[in-house]
């Protein structure tokens, strides 16, 4: 998996390329998790992302639970129509923006 971060104000921008899985999920968690402190709002593009397990969906919601205290939200983008269905049976699509 490979991570590219870029901040535009509040607003980080994330591009995943690979698979988030047990092994590369807790990259992704640090590579988040440091920036929040100066963040409201997390935009993930996933057009290149392969696959994501049970450990990268806790990252996203650990993500959307640290913003939500600041009125900031996460937005995902560009998702496979192969991996939809997994943010759709696992709810996500209640509570995750989902362009």
């Amino acid at each position: 998996m490979n991570i590219y971060k870029e901040r535009e104000g509040s607003i980080l921008k994330v591009k995943i390329k690979g698979s988030v899985d047990a092994v590369t999920a807790p990259e992704l968690d640090k590579a988040i998790e440091i920036e929040i402190p100066d963040i409201t709002d997390v935009l993930m593009d996933c057009k290149d992302m392969d696959y994501i397990s049970s450990a990268g969906l806790r990252v996203i919601l650990k993500t959307y639970q640290s913003l939500l205290g600041k009125g900031g939200k996460v937005v995902i983008e560009h998702v496979k129509s192969e991996l939809m269905y997994i943010f759709e049976d696992t709810g996500f699509i209640k509570f995750i923006e989902i362009r």
